[in-house]
C-alpha cells in the first residue's frame, strides 16, 4: 500500500505499507516492511518485518549507513529481518 510516498524502479513484496511524503527509490522491500512519513530509501534491501520510522534516510551517507547496517561493494544497503531502530529521543 503507497499512501502518498513515491517508490522508483523498486520491488515491494507483499504487506509493505509506504507512509506520506516518503521516497523508495532502486531498492527492495520485503514482506512486512513499513516506511514511516518523510523516510528516504535508495539502493537498499529491507528485509521482512522492519519498521523504518518516520524521518530516517538509509542509502544516502554510505559512512552513516555503515555503522549500522552491512553495504555492499556497490552501495547497496542490506537492514536485516526484524530490524529495530534505536529510540529518538530528540536530545542532540
Amino acid at each position: 500500500m503507497i499512501a502518498g510516498g513515491s517508490v522508483n524502479h523498486s520491488i515491494l513484496y507483499t504487506g509493505v505499507v509506504i507512509d506520506d511524503e516518503s521516497l523508495v527509490e532502486d531498492s527492495i522491500l520485503f514482506s512486512g516492511v513499513r516506511i514511516g512519513r518523510n523516510a528516504k530509501i535508495r539502493k537498499t534491501i529491507i528485509d521482512k518485518h522492519v519498521s523504518v520510522p518516520d524521518d530516517e534516510i538509509i542509502g544516502y551517507d554510505v559512512k552513516t549507513d555503515r555503522k549500522r547496517f552491512t553495504v555492499t561493494e556497490n552501495g547497496i544497503v542490506i537492514v536485516p529481518k526484524a530490524y529495530r531502530f534505536a529510540i529518538r529521543t530528540g536530545i542532540p
